[in-house]
């Protein structure tokens, strides 16, 4: 794709799947074209989207492997302008962007296709189901940092959620996500630590995301039950 930060493939590909599988994992990769540099990874496992069923109590059936039509986030390497050229650059790992995707599992043979387009319609469709974007608000208070490592440098703390209060991606409003830098000091035994004392850092970060409540009220729901069943019967 060309240089575009919301590139869009419209694409299918297809791979034969072996079940039972031998390898759990699925691994995606988004690759720069022009110097073939993996820019950020997301994996699928077998295991939490599909369900043997032979398992199962009662002899349940079970479903083959399926994900989405949903958003599946990326992560690669990133780049902090803050550091120094003597110091390393790879500050660990951090978003990258996401992909809209959806996978299914058929049980027929193989006609040979590697890719084909998806169909304009089917696009439009996608695009109709997907929920109405809404404003979010994190903040988080920081209480202590404590047995850290020796450190030369003045240490930060950031808080981001996606690619908002990511200070090293310029293409993001700048946001109130990170702690004031820092001297570790020596505890006087074999860590170090920040001195905040009484003055805790308090970082915010505002974002725009797809409202998925109506998966994340369920999904809490489900779990509060299950938590409080085997807690109060020792169920599990």
């Amino acid at each position: 794709m060309p240089p575009d930060a919301n590139p869009a493939w419209n694409e299918v590909l297809f791979f034969p799947l072996r079940l039972p599988p031998v390898c759990d994992a699925i691994e995606l990769a988004i690759v720069s074209g022009s110097h073939a540099k993996v820019l950020g990874t997301a994996t699928l496992h077998l295991s939490q989207i599909s369900s043997a069923g032979a398992e199962l109590q009662g002899g349940v059936s079970g479903f083959l492997p399926c994900f989405g039509p949903s958003f599946l986030p990326f992560y690669g390497p990133q780049l902090d302008p803050a550091r120094t050229p003597s110091t390393p650059s790879d500050t660990g790992i951090a978003y990258r962007g996401r992909v809209l995707l959806e996978l299914s599992t058929h049980t027929r043979s193989p006609d040979g296709r590697q890719q084909d387009t998806i169909a304009s319609e089917d696009v439009a469709r996608v695009q109709r189901l997907l929920p109405r974007r809404r404003r979010f608000g994190l903040c988080g208070v920081f209480y202590s940092a404590t047995m850290l490592a020796p450190a030369p440098e003045l240490l930060r703390f950031e808080l981001s959620i996606g690619n908002y209060g990511d200070t090293g991606d310029p293409t993001c409003r700048p946001a109130a996500s990170t702690t004031p830098h820092g001297h570790p000091l020596f505890d006087g035994n074999r860590y170090h630590y920040l001195p905040w004392y009484d003055a805790k850092p308090v970082v915010a970060v505002t974002s725009i995301w797809e409202d998925a409540g109506h998966r994340w009220d369920a999904a809490n729901l489900l779990q509060n039950m299950a938590q409080r069943l085997v807690s109060t019967h020792g169920w599990g």
